[in-house]
Order: C-alpha cells, then structure tokens, then sequence
C-alpha cells in the first residue's frame, strides 16, 4: 500500500513538472517571438509606414504574431487594436506569474507528500522500526524532489522570463507609439 502510494505520488509530482515544462517554454517562445517581431518591425519597417517587414524566424507561432499585427495595423478601430495589444501586453505580463504558479505547486506537493507520509508513519504500529521506512520515505523522497523540480523550473526559466517580459513589454510600447504616430500622420 504505501509504496503505491509512494510511486502515485512521485509520478504526480513528475507529471506536474512535465506539463510545467511545456507550458512555460511555449508560452516563453510566445513572448520571445512577440518581442523579435515587433523589435524588427520597429527597426526596419521604413519610417512614416506602418509596413512590417517579415523577420528572420519563421514557425506556426510567427505567422499567428504577423497575422496578429496585421489585424492591429489595417484596423479601422482603434478600440479593437488596442484590445488587441492590451491582449498581447497581458499575456506577456503572466509569464512571470505562470512561473511563480509552477514553482510553487511543486513545491506544495512535495510538502503536501511530506505530510501524507508523517501521517502515515503515525499509524505504524510502536515499535515496528522497518515499517517506518516506507512512510518516512515518502515524506523525504517527495519532498526533495518537488524543490528539485521547482529549482529546475526556476534556473531554466527565471531570469529568461523576467528579460524576454521586459524587452517583450518595452517593444510593444515602442512599437504601439510608432503606429499611433503613423496613424495620426496618415490621418493628417
């Protein structure tokens, strides 16, 4: 019984990181390729122009960005394209929380294990040394490996988040000001 416990328990606490570890590095790849798009729109689509040159990186999640800035830039409304940036600045914006969320649940788990096993090594019978064992397992077991994976989690993404969000947000505004200004010139 506890060692079906034990093994539920750490395949959860794996299964976790899996989808951490998908989750977060697809929405970086959003945040990184926003950032890029919109940075090499701002430096080489002509001056004046609301043109956006396509950049060097090409994927599915490009043509979406593209797609994305097109529909912002031939919108007639200017409430929907900035519904659609707003959409974009706050996607960019629960990276960093979408982090601190992963990082934190495995770190519950492995303590919410911890205590399940405490709990189920009150119930061994006294003086039963062996039995002991595979409760007090758990409790270590799992607790040492929802910190491993919350520090892995955090050594892989936490300072790439925290750039790729500011350079992601510092383009978008840039970009946001430069076609504003080219709408109103047009507009003039």
């Amino acid at each position: 019984m506890n060692i079906v416990i034990f093994i539920l328990s750490m395949l959860l606490i794996c299964v976790v990181f899996g989808a951490a570890l998908m989750t977060l590095t697809r929405e970086l790849e959003f945040v990184q390729i926003l950032a890029d798009y919109l940075g090499y729109a701002e430096i080489h689509a002509p001056a004046g122009t609301q043109a956006v040159v396509r950049p060097p990186r090409a994927g599915l999640m490009t043509e979406y960005i593209r797609d994305e800035v097109n529909l912002v830039l031939s919108s007639q409304d200017e409430t929907e394209a900035v519904k659609r940036i707003r959409t974009w600045q706050m996607q960019v914006q629960r990276l960093e929380s979408a982090l601190a969320f992963w990082v934190d649940l495995l770190r519950q788990l492995g303590l919410l294990f911890t205590v399940l096993g405490l709990g189920l090594s009150l119930a061994v019978e006294p003086g039963n040394v062996q039995g002991l064992l595979a409760p007090l397992g758990l409790a270590v077991w799992t607790t040492v490996l929802g910190l491993a994976f919350s520090l892995v989690l955090t050594g892989r993404f936490g300072m790439k988040v925290a750039v790729w969000t500011d350079t992601c947000e510092k383009n978008i505004e840039a970009w946001d000001s430069r076609r504003r200004a080219d709408r109103e010139r047009s507009a003039a």
